[in-house]
């Protein structure tokens, strides 16, 4: 893999209004391909379509969420269970008014890589293409 940390990167930006999880993860996949940077996989979090959407994120043909002034994207990466580098594009936010505010997440998308360089470059180029950096 080239050392693509130093160069200036060129994505395209990922448009999400009015599109569904699975059209944004397309995007992303479109805009990944012939970049060296595509990632062994790349799917909504609930890519099973598990009704219980609070525990696995929203099924991949629901509406992207749209933003509240207290919500924000995140894009991460964590150590795979059995090996490699998940990748994850997250909505947080809080819920509630103080005192008994709370902190939310929704797992949206997850990718995988092989190595940890890999795993970062994917999270800037994400973060690029989503507008979350």
């Amino acid at each position: 893999m080239p050392a693509l940390a130093d160069a200036p990167l060129k994505f395209a930006l990922v448009f999400t209004e009015g599109k569904t999880v699975a059209e944004v993860v397309r995007q992303l996949e479109d805009g990944l391909r012939g970049t060296e940077l595509e990632p062994e996989w790349l799917n909504a979090a609930n890519f099973p379509n598990d009704d219980n959407e609070a525990m696995f994120g929203p099924k991949a043909s629901r509406p992207w969420p749209v933003l509240g002034a207290r919500e924000r994207l995140a894009v991460s990466m964590h150590r795979g269970q059995s090996e490699g580098w998940i990748v994850c594009v997250d909505r947080i936010g809080c819920a509630g008014e103080a005192p008994r505010m709370v902190a939310t997440v929704q797992k949206l998308i997850t990718a995988k890589t092989l190595s940890q360089r890999h795993g970062w470059q994917l999270v800037l180029a994400i973060s690029k293409m989503l507008a979350v950096a």
